[in-house]
């Protein structure tokens, strides 16, 4: 198990005080948000994330990629290589609420070359975990009814970050990544900053990130600071820039964006 245990998304990626979800999500409009990022794992560049969100009124849908390349790809086997989809919908106060996440992947073994898939229903008191092959690992300890209720999945937790209003930096996300471990997210302001990248040029927010293990991982684990770097687009939404996230197998990866698209529109041809 890795030092932050069996999360798989990256990404990557991310308030609203004490709450699951994104409070600044606007439930009844049409608006999307996909990015392509570079995965650096353990000093290098290792492979690309994409990802994508769409909501439409009152649901949204979201779906990721991590493919880890070269050496680096080689070297795992194509164990890290996981595809992940959720659906969910968009309360009338606006909170981003996960009905439906999937990732599948892990490719190590020949006979399970699509990888193995896992699933988790949220419901508003609690979360199941499926998998196939099964049965789904919990982790130890696994996370209690109580410390599953009222949160998000990762993939959700970037387009919370992306559809949020005031200062995006002012939340805490609960997090209960890959049906399994369970964590916060306590995001404060760390200043704001001007980026000039791949992906876009202007203003920016930094957010101090503090990693707060709670249940589902093997091993022990220790509370950590990340950094999340974010731009504020012209349609209102959050674009984020640079994201750390934990995984299952390499650590944590850093995301770094090279394509950031808000509502059709390029920030940086």
């Amino acid at each position: 198990m890795s030092r932050f245990g069996a999360a798989k998304g990256l990404l990557v990626a991310i308030g609203m005080a004490a709450m699951a979800g994104s409070a600044g999500a606007q439930t009844g409009v049409n608006r999307s948000f996909s990015a392509v990022y570079s995965v650096h794992a353990r000093g290098v560049e290792a492979g690309d994330f994409t990802y994508n969100f769409n909501q439409t009124g009152a649901t949204y849908t979201a779906g990721a990629n991590r493919e880890m390349k070269g050496w680096v790809g080689a070297a795992l086997n194509r164990s890290q290589d996981y595809t992940y989809n959720v659906t969910g919908a968009v309360t009338p106060e606006g909170v981003l609420r996960p009905t439906s996440y999937s990732h599948q992947g892990g490719r190590r073994r020949e006979d399970r070359p699509n990888g193995r898939r896992i699933n988790a229903a949220f419901s508003a008191n609690d979360v199941v975990t499926t998998a196939t092959p099964g049965p789904a690992n919990m982790g130890d300890p696994p996370a209690t009814a109580e410390q599953r209720r009222n949160t998000i999945d990762q993939i959700t937790a970037i387009a919370a970050m992306a559809t949020a209003t005031g200062d995006p930096c002012a939340r805490t996300l609960r997090i209960y990544m890959d049906g399994r471990a369970r964590f916060d997210f306590v995001m404060t302001p760390n200043g704001a900053v001007n980026i000039d990248s791949r992906a876009y040029r202007g203003p920016g927010v930094r957010c101090r990130v503090q990693f707060r293990p709670i249940a589902g991982f093997g091993d022990p684990q220790e509370a950590s600071t990340l950094s999340f770097i974010l731009a504020r687009t012209a349609s209102g939404m959050w674009a984020p820039v640079t994201i750390e996230m934990p995984t299952d197998g390499v650590g944590v990866v850093r995301l770094e964006a090279r394509r950031l698209t808000v509502n059709g529109t390029r920030l940086r041809g």
